[in-house]
């Protein structure tokens, strides 16, 4: 009797199978009738179980045949295996285009799916666990290459979909686990197709700029294996991990510190740890490893400028040896410069290793607020000894600032060669006519250390001449 049931029941469901070949419930289609037709009869093969089709009626001239562009869905047997899905996807997608122009199908995006469907809350359409997609047209040249490239991405879908992938769309697929994750990775790289891969809840997540490097992947993945992340991704912008709120204590102390021993990339990974009020985030490079640019070096000098003896005998200038003043502010694109010099006014050479401490001060002559004035990352410190009547060159660079709704811009600098040594007080001038600069509260300043000479400067020289009277800046 079970025998009998069961065999019953293997016949009723190959009887609804068949049925619904041949009934092909998926089909629908919203356009004029030669369209309908057309993908009708093109559509009846082995493999595709249905299509919808939907037109609209593009810009035409009244007295010639609309042009259109149509959606195209052909619904393909999740059992087909890739490389019948590759042939299958080819042969529809160049019957398609060879029959645009005489359709009048000017634009059409063309998607093939497979699966089962899912409805998407609150719209009658659906989902698909694979779906790839490409827009055509009717005009030629690379338009020619594009089935091929719709058959290409078929059949790497279809062979994801065989590794487990939860879903694929075009050259993204989800995992259900870190493990499958992996495995995903492994194949798109072997395959050299950059592939974004995602937990199904996006919680971890990959995407490749240009090609997929697995070790990358383990990064991601270990750092999600270490617990109490809310997210962990990488993309093109590097690492990315934020902190959940069920987070043990001295996560991120003990991540910080995993992240800058971990063995570095060929190529530098930036990292960022987000923590849960998304305050103070912590950014750094995978394995403390730096990109070039961001080596400090010593300071290329210009070409005209001889370097000066390194005169390790001569001692730190004191304050007295020391002539502070600036140079003229300038401006370019949104963005603002100006240089500060310090000439060695004694009688034999002194030697300066450090940045200059600077507040910039408003008119009430109180240091402006949250300032940060940060170290240009590729200048290296390095110890300058000054001759005897010589000046050295620290140069600022800031982006414009707003003043229209605070006009409590920077009037003066209280500038100290050094930590220890007494500051000076000076405004800074243009033409010779004393001019604020826009450095207000919360300003990100990038300065450079005290060096013999930076190319696209001007000069000291310049600086310490008599300024004769000139009219007002306009």
């Amino acid at each position: 009797m079970n025998s009998l049931r069961a065999g019953a029941i293997v016949f009723a469901l190959a009887l609804v199978a068949a049925i619904m070949i041949i009934w092909k419930p998926w089909n629908s289609c919203d356009a004029p009738d030669e369209v309908c037709d057309f993908v009708a009869a093109i559509e009846d093969r082995d493999g595709i179980l249905g299509s919808k089709v939907s037109a609209e009626v593009m810009d035409h001239d009244a007295f010639a045949k609309p042009d259109l562009s149509v959606d195209l869905q052909f619904v393909l047997s999740d059992q087909l295996a890739p490389v019948q899905a590759e042939e299958i996807v080819l042969e529809m997608a160049q019957r398609i285009q060879a029959g645009a122009h005489a359709l009048s199908l000017r634009e059409i995006d063309m998607a093939f799916v497979a699966g089962p469907p899912q409805n998407i809350p609150g719209s009658k359409a659906k989902t698909y666990p694979l779906e790839v997609s490409e827009n055509f047209s009717d005009i030629g040249g690379e338009e020619r290459a594009k089935p091929g490239l719709l058959s290409e991405k078929a059949s790497f879908a279809f062979r994801l979909r065989q590794l487990g992938a939860a879903s694929v769309a075009n050259y993204s697929a989800t995992a259900a686990n870190l493990e499958q994750l992996l495995t995903l990775g492994k194949f798109a790289a072997q395959a050299n197709r950059p592939t974004d891969l995602a937990l199904a809840d996006r919680s971890v997540r990959y995407s490749p700029e240009n090609r997929i490097v697995i070790s990358e992947i383990e990064l991601v993945i270990n750092a999600a294996n270490r617990g109490g992340f809310q997210s962990a991704s990488i993309d093109n912008s590097g690492l990315i991990l934020t902190v959940g709120n069920d987070a043990p204590a001295g996560l991120e102390k003990k991540t910080l510190a995993w992240l800058d021993h971990y063995e570095p990339f060929a190529e530098p990974m930036a990292y960022k740890l987000i923590p849960r009020d998304y305050a103070d985030i912590a950014e750094g490079w995978v394995g403390s490893k730096k990109p070039e640019w961001l080596i400090p070096k010593p300071v290329v000098l210009p070409d005209e400028v001889k370097s000066w003896p390194a005169n390790q005998s001569a001692p730190l200038c004191a304050d007295e040896d020391l002539e502070i003043v600036l140079g003229t502010p300038d401006a370019a694109a949104g963005s603002r410069y100006m240089p500060v010099y310090a000439k060695n006014i004694s009688a034999r050479s002194c030697a300066l290793q450090s940045y200059p401490q600077i507040d910039f001060l408003n008119e009430a002559g109180e240091a402006q607020p949250d300032i940060a004035l940060q170290p240009e990352p590729d200048i290296l410190l390095e110890r300058v000894a000054i001759p005897s009547g010589e000046a050295v060159i620290s140069t600022l660079d800031w982006n414009a600032m707003s003043t229209s709704l605070d006009p409590d811009q920077t009037v003066a600098l209280s500038i100290a060669a050094a930590k220890g040594m007494k500051p000076v007080q000076l405004a800074p001038e243009y033409d010779g006519q004393p001019t604020p600069l826009d450095i207000l509260d919360g300003a990100q300043i990038i300065q450079s250390p005290w060096v013999q000479a930076r190319a696209g400067w001007g000069p000291p020289d310049d600086a310490f001449k008599p300024q004769p009277p000139t009219s007002p800046r306009p």
